[in-house]
């Protein structure tokens, strides 16, 4: 007689339990599964929900440099024509509700991308419908800050002389008013900084006992603060007319200095750059030189001679047929556009290292001491000489640097949030 062994035994009393425990795996893992595609799918689309609000702020801070009402509206505006170029799950575009989805706050903005139920644009799920789940609620929010900047990329090769108090008659020096030189008695330079200090010998032309010298206030320019003028804080400056490359020798602070600075490039992109004066010249006007500029940082003056009438031209010329539409609101003191453009940005607006007044090229000592970097319009160009307007702008091409003024031109945005 044959014998059965005991698992043997136990195995076919068991057969009957198994196959249905086993369905019922089956199907518990087919179940994690289709969860599975659905939370990555949620997943998915919370990601790409970020990108859309990460890139929404960022296009709308540069609007944060305008005025009321014209600020809001830019800035909406912006994140909303951003928003609509990514998509999130099921939909080809993320739509933004301004005034619930874009808030404003000082300089700050943050865009909420949501894809919400009770605005009917709920994620649609796939297998969580067999649980009654058949929408999911998915967001992302992002917050973009703009901050003053003293530290500025794609610097043009000009420079200017800070502001002054050049108005102000001062006792036995009338012929020092209005000009355009910062005067100063002169005195015996003991330490070569080109400053008076406490101790040198000066000429007390006019015997009052002290050293004069016309006002100006590095440590509040610096910072653009109000007062480093007197009356004349920077904010009433934006809109104002300079001229940023001079043709006129009667406009010169120094024989020969026409405002072109030399702005040093990175090694890598020497190659493709022409080697002789004029020509490079004229290309670093047109190209953007990623060189960082700061408060502080001594340039030396293209010692080319002459005044590069032709190449001004020539690299004036294409930044203005890059934007030719672009024109000065005297109204809303700002760059607009002809036929319709965002307001305040033009491939005209350029920034331009300037310089302590105080101290002026001299023979021997061909530099200049940058005291902030700040942006300008570009208007015109005739005959090498090159007219603009004092603006604020962003700078695009850099993350936010070394914190300028309450009242700074130039500023850089990032992400904060």
């Amino acid at each position: 007689m044959k014998r059965t062994s005991f698992l043997a035994r136990l195995w076919r009393a068991q057969q009957g339990a198994v196959m249905p425990m086993v369905g019922f795996i089956i199907i518990l893992l087919l179940a994690l599964a289709a969860i599975a595609v659905d939370i990555g799918y949620i997943a998915v689309t919370r990601q790409q929900l970020q990108n859309a609000a990460d890139a929404s702020a960022l296009a709308a801070a540069p609007s944060l440099i305008l005025e009321e009402p014209e600020r809001t509206a830019q800035a909406e505006a912006s994140a909303v024509a951003m928003a609509a170029h990514h998509r999130a799950g099921n939909d080809a575009s993320v739509v933004l509700i301004p005034s619930e989805d874009v808030i404003i706050a000082g300089n700050r903005v943050t865009v909420y991308a949501r894809k919400l139920t009770d605005r009917n644009t709920g994620l649609p799920l796939f297998f969580a419908r067999i649980l009654g789940i058949r929408y999911k609620d998915v967001a992302a929010k992002a917050t973009a800050e703009l901050i003053p900047s003293s530290s500025v990329c794609c610097v043009k090769p000009w420079a200017l002389p800070d502001l002054w108090d050049d108005r102000t008659v001062i006792a036995g020096h009338a012929d020092w008013q209005n000009n355009k030189h910062w005067d100063c008695e002169e005195f015996t330079d003991l330490n070569d900084n080109r400053l008076w200090d406490t101790g040198e010998s000066f000429v007390d032309a006019n015997s009052n006992g002290v050293w004069d010298a016309e006002h100006y206030d590095p440590v509040l320019s610096r910072a653009n603060q109000e007062g480093y003028i007197p009356e004349n804080p920077p904010t009433g400056q934006v809109g104002q007319k300079f001229t940023l490359k001079v043709n006129s020798h009667g406009d010169l602070p120094s024989p020969s200095f026409y405002n072109p600075v030399i702005i040093p490039w990175p090694a890598e992109y020497e190659e493709g750059l022409p080697n002789s004066g004029g020509d490079r010249y004229r290309e670093s006007i047109i190209r953007c030189n990623p060189t960082i500029i700061s408060a502080g940082d001594e340039l030396i003056l293209d010692s080319e001679p002459g005044n590069k009438v032709g190449p001004t031209n020539q690299g004036t010329n294409a930044l203005i047929a890059d934007d030719p539409t672009a024109f000065w609101n005297e109204e809303l003191n700002t760059v607009d556009h002809y036929g319709g453009g965002t307001l305040g940005e033009s491939a005209r607006i350029v920034f331009l290292p300037v310089y302590d007044p105080r101290l002026w090229p001299r023979s021997g000592r061909q530099t200049v001491m940058i005291t902030k970097v700040v942006a300008f319009f570009i208007e015109s160009v005739r005959n090498g000489e090159v007219t603009g307007r004092m603006a604020k702008a962003p700078i695009s091409c850099m993350e936010s640097t070394e914190p300028g003024g309450s009242d700074s031109f130039t500023y850089s945005y990032s992400l904060v949030e």
